[in-house]
């Protein structure tokens, strides 16, 4: 006997990511092929840079990426495709020669002047759905809701909330120093890529604590899943760094535990400046920092410790 065909709605709140997918091909298919017989051969699913460079004037990669949430890598690749296409030119950041700001074109502007009736029917045709089918605001809604808490972070809540509170904040331990390093080369490896300084300050862990530092540690069970550090930086100066929570642990408070063990450890020392510099993109990292009192700061001068750093930090006392 054969069965009958399956079809996604079944399967309900599993894959209702598939389901989202399916639908946003179905858009994008339709709006592409009005875009063709217009004779505009770039995907729909480029114009959200074009409509930000439009808005907001020049912007960089990494800013692009935090207002789009997508990877730097995804905006990059995009932004390669925009640059061949010559709608939007790159030139240096006045503020910082070192970065590249991307622009529209003029090419780029008239052809964002050439579509504005195109849009409209878009808006129009999406309205006629939304009558009968509301779906803005549920979207929307969800959009605001995943940006206080990931989704990633809710299922991790049902698999381990409970487990959660038997997580214990340590003092760094020589047998720790593999796990301590392993963990920062996780996450930068995720995000960025490791630089010499990474290379050196985590294979001598030891070292952070003979100039007067501090290493902290995570520990569920026999496993270390985080780790946070502070790094002495002058007479009374220090640099929080080397936050890294293993990818499974994620998104469930361990981050802010660690660090609010990091900034006790800091008054214990006592005190005096406490900074960190971070990067644009990680923005659910840089509001954590924010709820515990740092501020943005103009960076000192003199070159930042790490290429990937666009953000300065300072810490200002418990908000």
């Amino acid at each position: 006997m054969s069965r009958s065909p399956l079809s996604l709605h079944q399967y309900g709140e599993l894959l209702l990511a598939s389901r989202m997918r399916r639908l946003s091909e179905i858009f994008y298919a339709g709006v592409d092929e009005v875009y063709r017989e217009h004779g505009v051969s770039l995907a729909a699913s480029s114009f959200p840079i074009l409509f930000l460079l439009r808005d907001c004037g020049p912007l960089g990669i990494s800013e692009l990426a935090v207002q789009l949430g997508q990877s730097h890598p995804a905006v990059s690749q995009m932004s390669r495709k925009l640059l061949k296409a010559r709608v939007v030119r790159d030139g240096p950041d006045p503020a910082d020669e070192r970065r590249r700001m991307l622009s529209l074109s003029r090419q780029g502007r008239a052809l964002m002047t050439r579509l504005v009736p195109v849009w409209r029917a878009v808006s129009a045709a999406v309205r006629m759905l939304e009558a009968e089918f509301p779906l803005s605001a549920a979207l929307t809604g969800i959009d605001q809701a995943l940006a206080q808490r990931s989704f990633a972070r809710r299922i991790r809540e049902q698999l381990h909330g409970p487990e959660v509170d038997g997580v214990r904040i340590l003092p760094f331990e020589p047998r720790y120093a593999r796990a301590f390093k392993r963990l920062n080369l996780e996450w930068l490896r995720k995000y960025f890529r490791v630089e010499p300084i990474d290379e050196r300050v985590l294979s001598r862990p030891s070292a952070i604590l003979r100039q007067g530092g501090v290493i902290l540690l995570a520990q569920k069970g026999k496993r270390i899943i985080g780790t946070c550090a502070l790094l002495k930086a002058g007479a009374a100066r220090f640099e929080l760094s080397k936050m890294a929570i293993t990818e499974s642990y994620q998104g469930l408070g361990i981050g802010r535990r660690l660090l609010l063990a990091a900034l006790k450890a800091y008054e214990d020392l006592g005190g005096g400046e406490l900074f960190l510099e971070t990067n644009s993109i990680l923005a659910p990292a840089i509001r954590l920092y924010e709820s515990v009192g740092f501020v943005h700061a103009p960076r000192p001068e003199g070159p930042a410790h790490y290429m990937r750093a666009d953000v300065y930090l300072r810490y200002k006392g418990a908000p």
